[in-house]
Order: C-alpha cells, then structure tokens, then sequence
C-alpha cells in the first residue's frame, strides 16, 4: 500500500469511527505538536481525543477528500470537512444550533518507514465560527 492510500484509509479510519484502527498507520514517534489542540496529549493519543471532541459537536462529520498529491515521504491532502453542529462547540461559546458546516482543510503527513511520524494541519476555522453564528459574516 501507497503512502497516498494509507491516507485514504487513515481518514476513511476517522470518519467510520474505528479508532483502533488507526494505530497500524502511527508511528510511536507521531508529532503533530503543530496542529496539536492545546492541553491534549501529544500524539495519537490526543488526536483521537481532539477527534472524539469533534464528533461530540458534528456527529455527522464527514471528509471528503478533493485532492491527494504524494512525494516521497511526504504526502499532501485537501479535503473539505463538512457536518452539523448537533452538540455545540465550547472552544467558540457555541450552543448546539443545528448550523450546517462546510469547509476547507489542508494536512501534511510525513512517513517513515510506512507509518505517519509527523503531521501538519490547517483548517478554514474563520469560516467555521461564521457558519456555526460564532462571529457574524461580513456585510
């Protein structure tokens, strides 16, 4: 299996809720301290925790990926992120208002002997307070 297609299968992983199953694609020395959520554990550990957080707030949350470009040992991926706010979102003071979500995301893996070490990720979180009514859109 392709570094492109561990990717496919660590976000299919995600969205399916098999957790356990992402522990076959980890390296023990993931570092993803640059898109880590404060306050969690580094590691997979904490981003499944960051994960469980999320689908607290978007149970339906779903990625669909538009785009994966793969080199070497690195692996680009841009997705857009879409789901409902059915349990509020506390990070932003956001009850649960049923307030669709739509947005853009961009993640960097980087592997090392066929297992992700490290990770990159931004997402369009700007969009997402304004989509959720945590700050209004511009006129």
């Amino acid at each position: 299996m392709d570094n492109a297609e561990i990717i496919r299968k660590v976000e299919e992983a995600w969205d399916s809720q098999d957790l356990d199953a992402l522990d076959q694609y980890f390296g023990p020395e993931f570092d993803n301290s640059a898109s880590a959520v404060p306050g969690l554990p580094p590691g997979l550990a904490g981003a499944k925790m960051a994960h469980q957080g999320v689908m607290q707030s978007f149970p339906d949350r779903k990625v669909h990926i538009e785009e994966i470009v793969a080199d070497g040992d690195t692996v680009a991926v841009r997705t857009r992120i879409t789901g409902t706010n059915q349990g509020g979102f506390p990070a932003f003071n956001v009850p649960a208002n049923d307030a669709p979500i739509d947005i853009a995301a961009v993640s960097i893996y980087r592997f090392q002997d066929g297992r992700i070490v490290g990770h990159w990720g931004l997402n369009d979180a700007l969009t997402l307070m304004m989509q959720m009514g945590a700050i209004p859109a511009p006129a």
